[in-house]
């Protein structure tokens, strides 16, 4: 099996973005050990977990060129899924604190039960007809069925609407660095979904996986922006 020039680019693509992510998630993650702010280790959790769905066409180039092998897709499902119900809970607890939401456990509960009967149909179809859950396009991409795509939707749903809820309130301030994180959160949030949407319609566009994935990586750092902001960032955009 010859790799395309696609699957070549798919795949790099994948590893740039998923190695920035984990760097930037792991870089906000130890501020929690700095600061001893729970917010800091779940929104590091959050954007690691967010890139997981890219993950698997990263390890399929890898063990590809290493090994000849395309690892099962059973295997490749459960890394690009499984730890999304738990990404939206960190998410949600964050937010919550953020905005001071005083019935946290409600909305907590309820997502919790959501995750819990996602979790169960996902482990059940993985293990006894994993066509129900998605199948492979092209060498390394796979195509969702109905149930995956539906929460894949709702969890973008969920957090741009949540984000700019976030991203609205810093740009309230009359401070330049808070505001300058409301920016770029706005803009994270916002690239990220437009970054997915496209990477949706890449599959036979070596352009367009281009364009979405460079999205998706100034997505990134938007992010790391918008919770951090390092003073490079400061230098670059508070003159």
């Amino acid at each position: 099996m010859a790799l395309t020039i696609l699957d070549m680019a798919n795949g790099v693509f994948s590893i740039i973005f998923v190695s920035i992510s984990v760097l930037i998630g792991l870089t906000i993650i130890s501020k929690y050990f700095e600061y001893k702010q729970r917010t800091y280790l779940l929104i590091g959790l959050t954007w690691i977990g967010m890139s997981t769905p890219w993950t698997p066409s990263s390890i399929s180039l890898i063990t590809y060129l290493l090994f000849g092998i395309v690892l099962p897709i059973e295997i490749l499902l459960f890394i690009a899924i499984f730890f999304l119900p738990f990404v939206q809970l960190f998410w949600l607890t964050v937010v919550c604190i953020f905005k001071g939401i005083k019935k946290r456990k409600i909305i907590l509960g309820i997502f919790t039960i959501e995750g819990i009967i996602f979790e169960a149909f996902f482990l059940l179809s993985l293990f006894t007809n994993p066509s129900a859950i998605g199948e492979f396009s092209g060498t390394f991409d796979m195509n969702y069925k109905l149930v995956i795509n539906l929460f894949l939707f709702s969890l973008l749903i969920l957090f741009i609407i949540t984000g700019t809820m976030l991203a609205q309130e810093s740009l309230k301030s009359d401070d330049p660095e808070v505001k300058l994180k409301g920016k770029l959160l706005f803009l994270a949030f916002y690239s990220f979904i437009i970054g997915a949407i496209l990477d949706i319609f890449s599959s036979n566009s070596i352009l367009l996986l281009t364009i979405a994935r460079l999205v998706l990586i100034l997505s990134a750092f938007e992010f790391y922006g918008g919770f951090i902001l390092p003073n490079w960032m400061k230098r670059i955009f508070l003159k």
